[in-house]
Order: C-alpha cells, then structure tokens, then sequence
C-alpha cells in the first residue's frame, strides 16, 4: 500500500532558497528508489511579517491543514536539501539529516530537528509543537520531549544533506548566545529538566502543560489562500503554498526562570 507524505515548510523571507528547495526537493522525491511506495505532496507555510517568526506554530498550521490527507508529514527547513536520504515510511519519528549541517554528524545526533520524518497519528499524540518559542530555537527539542512522554522513540537516518549559506539567528555578531535564544532555552529548562549536581535530567514527572499547548490550541488565520506553485514544481509533486498569521500567547510566567542556566548534553 502506497504512503501519503505531507512536506511541511515553515517559511518566511528567504525566496532564494525556497527557489533552491522547489528546484531540487520535488525532483529528489519523484526520483527516488526509497520513494517508490510513497504518494509526496509539499505545502509551504509562510509567515507573515510584523511577529517574531514562529518555526512550531507554522508546522502545526501545516499539518492541521493536512490533516488525514497524509499519512506522515515531513518537517523540513527550507534551507536544508537532500543529496542521499531516506524520506520513506518511519515506524519511530526520525530526523533524516546527520550529515552535511555546519555543527557535523555527532551533534546531529544529539538533535531532533531540520528535517524530522513523523507518522501524522504520532503528532497528534505528542500535541505537535507547542506554539511558544518565538523567533529561534528549542521547539525541536521541545517536540523530543513530547514524543518520549507519548512512549515513541526518536532517533536518526543517516541522511546527508546539503546545508544552504544563513545566518545563524540563535547568536548575536560576537558569537554569545541571542536574548531571544536565552528565554526559548528557559522556557525548555524548565519544562522538561531539572538541575541536579554537575547538570541536568529529565524531570520525572513534568507539567501536563504539552498537552494544552500546540496542534490543539493553533489558533491562526489566513492571510493568502492555499494556492499551488503548478509551474514551479514539474515533477508530479503537487506543490502549495499558504499565508498565514498568528496572534502570539501569553507566556506563564512559571514557565520563565532566570535565563541563566546552561544545560548539559547529558539528559539522559
């Protein structure tokens, strides 16, 4: 039996590379052998400007959008694309990407994010993405934690893949870590992992928050209807594009420590 994929591309600002990933992504997926049994379909999901940009919330805008017309979704960066990689059924959710990303393979694999493969019930399960980290980073890891509580297993293909020139929004020019990076990063402490001495673990029994903050409580309009890139994409991969805005949530001050800590690479 055939596979629906859904590729979900949270997008905003960057027209030279979502030119690039049009120009290559449908061709690799029409092409490849792995792809066989798979029915593909891309949606680009743009944010407007005037909101810090908001990498979880379009990806649940997405597959909500999707919905039960895909069996799986990809959630793939837009300036990340495929030179040997395996976008086919996952049993478990699996990040595709371990070669070619700037940081190298073993950082990649203490990652869950850039191009993450996901059966669409395993989403839901997990709440999506929560809709709170604004701007730049921890929404990946945040959406690890989720699955694990769900009792799925995330792990790796190994994809390579070639990464296209951006800027690094996490850092400020001298290479510290962004104010915007600092509150995410608080955000995710505090939620998932507890300081103990010499690092931090994961909280045994975290807050219930995730199960009321992403895919079921997106709230979104649209501001450029769903419309398909037909002359763009001449592979057979049926291409849309949506325009979307978000009114931000308020954040739980409970959820916001000092954004000073520092977390280990030992979570286990």
């Amino acid at each position: 039996m055939r596979k629906r994929l859904g590729v979900v591309v949270p997008y905003r600002d960057r027209e030279q590379h979502l030119a690039e990933f049009l120009a290559t992504v449908p061709s690799f997926l029409s092409e490849s052998p792995r792809c066989e049994h798979v029915t593909a379909r891309i949606l680009i999901v743009e944010q407007v400007p005037g909101k810090p940009f908001n990498r979880g919330a379009l990806c649940n805008v997405g597959a909500r959008i999707l919905g039960d017309s895909v069996d799986y979704i990809c959630l793939h960066d837009v300036d990340t694309l495929p030179v040997d990689a395996d976008y086919s059924w996952p049993e478990q959710p699996s990040m595709i990407v371990v070669h070619g990303l700037k940081f190298g393979a073993e950082l990649a694999r203490k990652l869950f994010g850039t191009v993450v493969l996901i059966q669409q019930a395993q989403f839901i399960a997990a709440n999506g993405f929560s809709n709170e980290y604004w701007d730049w980073g921890f929404e990946d890891v945040d959406l690890r934690e989720r699955l694990l509580r769900c009792g799925f297993r995330p792990g790796h293909r190994e994809g390579t893949f070639r990464s296209l020139p951006h800027p690094d929004l996490g850092s400020n020019p001298d290479g510290t870590p962004s104010e915007q990076f600092k509150v995410n990063q608080a955000i995710y402490l505090a939620r998932w992992l507890e300081a103990v001495p010499g690092g931090w673990r994961r909280q045994p029994n975290p807050s219930d928050r995730w199960r009321r903050d992403g895919l079921n409580s997106i709230q979104f309009y649209t501001v450029r209807p769903r419309k398909t890139l037909s002359g763009e994409t001449p592979h057979g991969i049926l291409t849309e594009s949506i325009a979307v805005d978000f009114a931000p949530p308020p954040h739980d001050e409970a959820d916001r420590p000092p954004p000073t800590m520092e977390p280990s690479t030992d979570q286990s």
